[in-house]
């Protein structure tokens, strides 16, 4: 399977599995909305190769996926308890995908978990961004450095 593919079907199986809403993958692109109010989650590959995974999303989603694991009424949750949902859907996408990538034999070993507001950064590093929608509303999912699309290619030879 291809990266994109990989990470798509990680991404998908885990939001609607934790969080119980229909997620696509965006056909569209959503323009940078400064005014917007999302954060950042962002866990290190680091082994066997460096690489970062980030998911980006606006703060009413990140309630709503909170409010939907743990049936809760919005007044009911907390910072530290939606950080904690954010953290663990961001382990299990990464989890997901570097157990596909990486050869059976081989470990890979990621990072904590960091939360904080989104800013917009434009980079040159090697990054792929992949736009869905939770029933209405954008996210995405960036993957930074080399190694993802490396491994990826090297399981596509025979």
């Amino acid at each position: 399977m291809k990266l994109l593919d990989l990470l798509t079907d990680a991404t998908l199986e885990t939001i609607e599995n934790m969080a119980f809403m229909e997620v696509v993958k965006s056909e569209k692109t959503t323009p940078y909305n400064e005014h917007l109010v999302r954060l950042r989650i962002e866990i290190l590959i680091n082994k066997p190769f460096p690489g970062e995974m980030r998911l980006v999303l606006p703060m009413d989603l990140a309630v709503q996926f909170t409010r939907n694991m743990y049936n809760l009424s919005e007044d009911e949750i907390t910072e530290e308890l939606m950080k904690d949902v954010l953290g663990e859907i961001i382990n299990i996408i990464s989890g997901r995908l570097m157990a596909d990538l990486v050869p059976e034999d081989q470990i890979f070993e990621l990072g904590l978990p960091l939360i904080g507001p989104d800013v917009f950064v434009q980079t040159e590093a090697s990054s792929l961004s992949i736009e869905f929608d939770a029933e209405g509303t954008p996210f995405w999912i960036i993957l930074f450095g080399d190694g993802f699309q490396e491994s990826s290619n090297q399981m596509e030879q025979p």
